[in-house]
């Protein structure tokens, strides 16, 4: 193999890496407007078919269809047109078709004319690149001040 053809096949290493992390971004931030958008089945395909979501040690949420209730369940429900998530900034690592966001999640409440913050969290996605696409396989979340929370950022160091 010629010097070009190992510096064009580094590249293009790296090109990947590049767009994978990039997408892996934009997924949080899909993530985000779908639920503030009421949208219960985008927010579903955000994940991977056979997806764990643990929130807090509960409720926890398997798979797509249960995914949904995130939108569709009580909490998201009545706070309607109330919330706006941010999500981010996210470290991520990749590991070929497998990869771990770390990062945060901060989810703004209006509530009496005033906006404030009704939950800030740790957030951990290990995520699967399957069918050409990048998908959240397990989504642990941690509220912070809880003693478990700082363990799901100290994977991205």
């Amino acid at each position: 193999m010629s010097e070009l053809e190992t510096e064009l096949r580094r590249l293009s290493k790296r090109i990947e890496a590049l767009e994978d992390e990039r997408e892996i971004q934009s997924l949080a931030t899909r993530y985000a407007l779908a639920v503030d958008s009421n949208d219960a089945e985008t927010t579903s395909q955000i994940y991977a078919e056979d997806c764990t979501i643990d929130i807090d040690g509960g409720p926890i949420f398997n798979g797509r269809e249960e995914a949904k209730q995130i939108v569709t369940g009580p909490v998201h429900q009545s706070n309607l047109h109330n919330v706006a998530h941010l999500m981010g900034p996210f470290a991520v690592k990749l590991d070929g078709d497998r990869a771990t966001a770390s990062g945060y999640a901060t989810i703004y409440l209006r509530r009496d004319g005033e906006v404030t913050i009704w939950r800030q969290s740790y957030q951990c996605w290990e995520l699967v690149k399957r069918d050409g696409r990048w998908q959240v396989l397990k989504r642990t979340s941690r509220s912070t001040g809880r003693q478990d929370g700082q363990r799901l950022l100290h994977a991205a160091l």
